[in-house]
């Protein structure tokens, strides 16, 4: 029995993933799977204008799945799943997600974490919520701009919280003032260095940035916004993540996708959308 086939692998994934907010399974797109993704990826990226590039300079470019429905097979893949099936998540649901390319020669990915739903209460407790699955198409190192977190965010007060009231802001987009703190380094950090084929597991309340890519190539990687446990989720939870609309995409793209489609039917309002953290003394 491999090492990622052993019961006690999982286990430590999953503490890692309850406890640091993040954890990487190894190896889970084989060879071939990973060289048709690049080369559908790179299609759809060879299409970006120069002025979308300019105005995601830190972020990179951003292309929304919802345009790209020839990943609905990545978005349900057996072994990703079953993998995190054995970390204990089961009935899992997409929302939506991204294909994010940082050009060469590109300024760092400013700190902030991607939660909208901190208006509700669960949000600050250990459910998980809203998970992302990163895979990264090559190699990831610092020179790169490899992703980098701060462990424990996710639930845990921390100081970049203040600095992340108005983040996603264009001017951050832009990459207008690289001395900024939210581009600075912080020592509570730590680089998350991956192989193409690898998938980054993380919660979405979860403290991140990215180096800057010095490197001489594009660093893709396709972003998926997962909730797992989803009929465990409190109803207005429920409702705020429900009913994502894939209709435009071809039959046998919205068929693969089907079983992982959330949908709300019941009557609670769900929280509105807010990336404004409570300070513990406000809760």
């Amino acid at each position: 029995m491999s090492v990622e086939n052993s019961d006690s692998y999982y286990q430590d994934k999953s503490k890692q993933y309850i406890e640091n907010g993040f954890c990487v399974l190894e190896n889970i797109l084989p060879d071939d799977y990973l060289g048709n993704i690049k080369r559908l990826c790179s299609e759809y990226l060879e299409n970006v204008s120069d002025e979308h590039r300019k105005k995601q300079v830190s972020t990179g470019s951003l292309i929304d799945v919802s345009e790209i429905p020839e990943l609905a097979e990545l978005i349900t893949y057996p072994k990703a799943l079953d993998a995190f099936s054995k970390m204990g998540y089961n009935d899992v649901r997409f929302t939506t997600g991204y294909l994010i390319s940082k050009p060469p020669k590109s300024p760092p990915l400013f700190w902030h974490f991607d939660w909208m739903g901190w208006d509700h209460p669960a949000s600050y407790e250990k459910i998980a919520i809203q998970t992302f699955f990163m895979y990264y198409l090559v190699d990831t190192t610092i020179e790169n701009g490899c992703l980098k977190v701060i462990p424990k965010s996710h639930l845990d007060e921390h100081p970049l919280h203040e600095l992340m009231r108005d983040a996603h802001t264009q001017d951050l987009r832009e990459a207008k003032d690289l001395a900024s703190k939210e581009f600075q380094p912080h020592p509570d950090e730590v680089n998350v260095c991956v192989k193409a084929g690898d998938l980054v597991i993380g919660d979405s309340r979860l403290i991140h940035a990215s180096h800057p890519n010095n490197s001489n190539e594009e660093r893709p990687v396709i972003t998926l916004w997962m909730h797992p446990n989803y009929a465990q989720l409190p109803e207005g939870l429920q409702a705020f993540t429900g009913n994502q609309d894939y209709d435009s995409w071809p039959e046998p793209s919205q068929k693969i996708l089907e079983p992982m489609k959330p949908s709300y039917t019941g009557s609670v309002n769900p929280p509105k959308r807010s990336r404004y953290r409570a300070k513990v003394s406000e809760i």
